[in-house]
């Protein structure tokens, strides 16, 4: 749309599509503006920020991975990333860091070591929160569908 805004070169599909979508985010703005809903905004709020969060971190880690990493490395998802959450520890801000209870140990240890990897790099550092400490494990559940080959070196037995 924004590549024709007198709209005289824009295809009507597209319009019609960026007309849909501004519709259904004004109308979930008002849902989620009523009181009653109000606790489910948030949710879907803070769920949205984790998510992202976890997508930045996958993509990170991604960036500093050894070529002998790869292998073990080729089928992590967002799903297998620690939730991050704002938080207070000993007086100084940054994020505790709950990592998912169905992670494996193998998978677990490659994370610490590529984020002590991020964590030696300067701007990293001077542009990423601070990582306090580990919570508790995160009660989020595992993926549903993932790769069959790739789950018995990511996940634990629950």
């Amino acid at each position: 749309m924004s590549a024709s805004p007198d709209l005289h070169d824009a295809v009507s599909d597209a319009i019609v599509s960026a007309c849909k979508t501004y519709y259904e985010t004004v109308c979930r703005s008002f849902r989620y503006r009523q009181p009653d809903l109000a606790s489910q905004a948030e949710t879907v709020k803070s769920s949205a920020r984790s998510r992202s969060r976890r997508k930045r971190l996958l993509e990170a880690r991604q960036s500093v991975l050894a070529d002998d990493e790869v292998d073990l490395w080729k089928c992590a998802t967002i799903d297998l990333m620690s939730n991050e959450e704002d938080g207070i520890a000993g007086g100084v801000s940054g994020w505790i860091v709950r990592p998912p209870v169905f992670r494996s140990q193998e998978l677990t240890e490659l994370c610490a070591s590529l984020q002590s990897r991020l964590e030696a790099i300067p701007k990293y550092r001077g542009t990423h929160h601070r990582r306090l400490q580990n919570g508790p494990n995160s009660d989020k559940m595992p993926p549903v569908t993932y790769s069959f080959e790739a789950a018995d070196r990511h996940f634990t037995v629950l």
